[in-house]
């Protein structure tokens, strides 16, 4: 990864948009105060590529410019051949919004054509794919940090092994073997569940042999009680046969009795009909009656001709006497206003005519009056004596009709005498025609009645036959009952002795897959235990580490000679002899230069740094190498301030040695006199509106 742009905004000291373009930049010191702001700009790095800050420990909103909301780093790089370029973005908050787009440069085109994916995090691991190197590999490869150059060297040689290791990133081979133990120590619990189901499968197999013993009794018990119960089941087949007899002869009980039920309604019926014969067979009786009938009915029809004439007098007569009663009225409000006149007259000084109003003289008005009220008084009375003659002439004939409706009622119950008595007339007739044949229907039921009782009382005896036969077969019908009872019982021993048996077979078959597996678990225990062993430090940490070595030696000594012009070397002494025989692990470093070979720990300041530095970058290399990346980017934050002029000068005579090694070389240093020895000064200054950036 070559980095070409970096632009930020509000990220840590810089506020606004900042932007830093290395185009034509191959090896360049960063200046600045102490807090300006140096190592910041190579964090905007960091946090564009993996999203985390350079210690790992602070969060996002943290990096945020102080009084700002929002932080912007874009990063453009070369990788491969190809440009790409992040831009990620922040705001703040719990919930705050994180923006992640990848582009690459399409030549074709000139223009960016983006590759970001859905969601942020896929995102992150398409770079991730890209860069081919995961955080704490770039961190500890491309980054000299402060105070990390001589993390390596400075332990003591039977410490170093460790560093190594963790610098190499071996402890993954730890937390492989913690969990090759743990599978082992897993399996070796199924191992010990499976033997002991293999043994409780042991136990219950053990008892095949009395299970067989079980069926073979049961089976014989079983064949026996069967031979038995054939034997009472043939015994048994005459009481069936007399049941089924009874229940024949019962039936035919039931049909005789009903039979015998219809025959003797049948000839009851008949025998009424005779008898209703011979009662009325006596037709002169009803002839005479007949006689007698219309004789009355004849002499009745004056009765009605008389009562029609007494209902016309009475009409007439109701009808005058109504009349005579209404002209009553009128003569006596005739009479009631003659009196009112003559009351007049005798009041009266000059009588006046009531008619003409002329005076009259009054002794002759009032004896006309007199003699006209006279005259309506009589008629009223003359008439008043004829209606009520007439009234109780009505009273007479109403009696008179009465008695009359008695004799018309008789007439009517005669009449319908009369035709009764000529039905039965007719009825006889035919009944004596019938007689004959009623007598031979009558003879026909009793014959009938005879037959069939005859047969019931025949099927009464085979009933009780049947029934006797039943009672004696009780006994048997038990004995048959006892038998069966006992077969099922030992059926039921027979299907479970044999479904014991079969459960035994499918634990025969089950043992078999238990001991397979048992097999396959002791083999997967034996190759976690082999696991386990190279996993530990003896193992594949110990063989990366011998291979590892003579590779960081001879970068370490390329870069040394470099620097040294081929007067010093060192080697790496992976063993130490001890004074018993054995040997000892450790990691010496041994260092020769022109007075011979000696340990590190004798160097002085300027030596060591130089064996630091260049052991530092090959590991730098060894790393960005095994993570399959190329490191060709490296920055240096470190030795400056600890190392005197001449020191520095000697630093940086190696820095200019391993330049052609890298593309890019980014120095970090707040010395001023250092600022004019690097070809390309990018200076950091801090002010009231956040850190600036400019190149020098």
């Amino acid at each position: 990864m070559i980095p070409i742009k970096l632009e930020l905004t509000n990220f840590l000291p810089y506020k606004d948009t900042q932007t830093l373009d290395f185009n034509g930049i191959h090896v360049a010191c960063l200046v600045g105060d102490n807090g300006s702001g140096k190592s910041s700009l190579l964090e905007a790095m960091v946090w564009a590529l993996w999203g985390k800050a350079r210690d790992g420990k602070r969060s996002d909103d943290e990096l945020i410019h102080h009084g700002e909301t929002e932080m912007r780093v874009l990063l453009i790089f070369q990788l491969t051949g190809n440009k790409y370029r992040i831009v990620r973005q922040r705001k703040v908050g719990k919930s705050g919004q994180l923006v992640l787009a990848l582009h690459v440069y399409d030549n074709s085109t000139e223009s960016w054509r983006d590759l970001s994916e859905a969601g942020s995090r896929q995102t992150q691991r398409k770079i991730d794919e890209l860069l081919c190197i995961d955080y704490d590999t770039f961190m500890n490869s491309a980054f000299v940090a402060q105070g990390r150059a001589d993390e390596f060297t400075i332990k003591s040689p039977s410490n170093r092994k460790a560093v190594l290791a963790s610098i190499l990133g071996l402890d993954q081979w730890d937390i492989f073997q913690d969990r090759a133990r743990q599978y082992s120590t897993d399996l070796n619990e199924d191992l010990r569940i499976l033997d002991s189901d293999i043994e409780s499968i042991d136990r219950d197999l053990s008892s095949r042999s009395d299970a067989e013993s079980e069926l073979s009794k049961a089976e014989a018990s079983l064949a026996e009680i069967e031979k038995k119960t054939r034997v009472a089941e043939k015994d048994m087949a005459d009481v069936e046969q007399a049941r089924q007899g009874l229940a024949h002869t019962r039936r035919v009980i039931d049909d005789l009795t009903a039979r015998i039920r219809q025959d003797e309604s049948e000839l009851s019926s008949v025998e009424s009909e005779l008898s209703s014969y011979s009662s009325e067979a006596d037709k002169t009786v009803l002839e005479a009656e007949l006689d007698n009938i219309k004789s009355r009915l004849s002499s009745l029809k004056t009765v009605e001709i008389e009562s029609k004439d007494v209902l016309r007098q009475r009409t007439e007569a109701s009808e005058y006497s109504a009349r005579l009663k209404g002209e009553n009225k009128i003569l006596e409000s005739e009479g009631n206003k003659l009196k009112s006149r003559i009351k007049m007259l005798d009041t009266a000084t000059e009588p006046i005519c009531p008619t003409c109003g002329q005076v009259l003289e009054g002794d002759s008005v009032m004896v006309h009056l007199q003699t006209e009220l006279k005259e309506r008084r009589s008629r009223y009375s003359t008439q008043r004596d004829s209606y009520e003659k007439l009234d109780e002439k009505v009273r007479s004939l109403d009696k008179t009709l009465s008695n009359l409706d008695q004799t018309l009622k008789e007439q009517n119950k005669l009449e319908r005498r009369l035709a009764e008595v000529e039905l039965r007339i007719s009825n006889t007739v035919k009944m004596s025609e019938n007689f004959a044949s009623m007598e031979a229907r009558r003879k026909r039921w009793q014959d009938n009645l005879v037959e069939d009782r005859n047969k019931l009382n025949e099927m009464e005896i085979e009933q009780a036959r049947h029934t006797s036969s039943i009672q004696a077969s009780e006994e048997r019908q038990k004995h048959l009952n006892d038998l069966r009872g006992q077969q099922r019982l030992w059926t039921e021993k027979v299907g479970s002795a044999r479904q014991k048996i079969s459960a035994l077979d499918n634990l025969v078959e089950r043992r078999k897959s238990r001991v397979v597996e048992r097999d396959r678990v002791a083999d997967q225990i034996g190759i976690y235990s082999e696991l386990y062993d190279a996993f530990g430090k003896e193992g594949v940490p110990a063989m990366i580490i011998e291979a590892a070595v003579p590779e960081i030696e001879n970068t370490t000594n390329e870069l040394l000679g470099k620097m040294t012009y081929g007067r010093m070397n060192v080697r790496f002494d992976t063993q130490r002899a001890l004074k018993s025989g054995d040997t000892k692990e450790t990691l010496d470093i041994k260092i020769a230069d022109d007075l011979g070979t000696r340990n590190y720990e004798l160097y002085s300041g300027g030596e060591s740094f130089r064996v630091n530095f260049a052991i530092r970058i090959a590991l730098s290399k060894l790393l960005a190498r095994r993570s399959g990346a190329q490191l060709q980017t490296v920055v240096i934050d470190e030795g400056f301030g600890t190392q005197d002029s001449l020191g520095r000068q000697k630093l940086v005579e190696a820095i200019n040695t391993i330049q052609d090694d890298f593309k890019r070389v980014l120095v970090i240093t707040h010395i001023d006199e250092l600022k004019d020895i690097f070809p390309v000064r990018i200076n950091i200054v801090k002010t009231s509106e956040g850190s600036k950036i400019a190149l020098g």
